[in-house]
């Protein structure tokens, strides 16, 4: 059974506090997550706790206006179905973590410290985030300057900022534009074959889906992995296909 299963089943021997166990427990529709049993692995706790986070930073994202409007639920709705393959239980979960964080009192960078604090040794974690964020702010077409000053307060917290070009790469454009590929591998014009696949290769060992989940992603997410994974790898195929004429 599944971290979400269990949780389902009762949340018995998942212990986290913070904003994030407020809006779990919430969603569970327990006042308090029980302290008893040995039920969850640790990594089966770091998947609920990356879940949980990533669905109540999209609701307080989605109020950045002050409003959640029917856009914002219909986009969430189809990067779940969509982008994400989330199942019908996921889905049904997530909206419920949604629903509770966009009308609780914790502010978004609350969220973003307690995920710091569980997931700062993994970097890696911390960007595929920032991603999940961006692709939802993104789903319309564009980053709305609110949405991106929200995301940009998370950047910060989790110290990512050398790498929010990157992110931000991956978004917008298309898929076989020079320029996106450079920004995609955290490199230049002008950087030779070599020194960019340098970079791949280290992006490509860092973004493997497995790494990821094996550090705390929740299993959820996979296709979002592996389509971040898919983007490094076609950004490479472009620039030395480019560079090597």
């Amino acid at each position: 059974m599944s971290w979400l299963g269990k949780i389902l089943g009762g949340g018995i021997g998942f212990v986290i506090g913070g904003p994030i166990g407020a809006v779990l427990g919430a969603a569970i529709g327990h006042s308090t997550i029980d302290a008893g049993g040995t039920g969850f692995t640790g990594l089966e706790q770091k998947q609920g706790i990356y879940f949980t986070a990533v669905f109540s930073m999209l609701g307080k994202l989605s109020k950045a206006d002050g409003m959640v409007t029917q856009h914002e639920i219909d986009a969430i709705e189809r990067v779940m179905r969509d982008n994400l393959r989330l199942s019908a239980e996921a889905r049904e979960f997530a909206i419920r973590i949604f629903n509770a964080a966009k009308d609780s009192s914790q502010p978004f960078e609350e969220f973003a410290i307690q995920l710091r604090d569980e997931f700062g040794n993994a970097p890696e974690v911390l960007v595929s985030i920032i991603d999940l964020l961006m692709m939802v702010a993104y789903s319309d077409g564009h980053l709305h300057r609110t949405e991106e000053a929200l995301i940009l307060s998370a950047v910060r917290i989790f110290g990512l900022e050398q790498e929010y070009r990157q992110i931000k790469g991956r978004f917008g454009g298309d898929e076989d534009d020079l320029g996106r590929c450079y920004e995609i591998l955290g490199s230049e014009e002008g950087d030779d074959l070599a020194t960019i696949k340098r970079r791949y290769r280290k992006l490509a060992m860092e973004y493997h889906p497995d790494r990821i989940q094996a550090k705390g992603m929740a299993p959820e997410f996979a296709e979002a992995a592996e389509e971040k994974f898919k983007e490094i790898q076609h950004a490479y195929d472009v620039l030395e296909k480019e560079l090597g004429r």
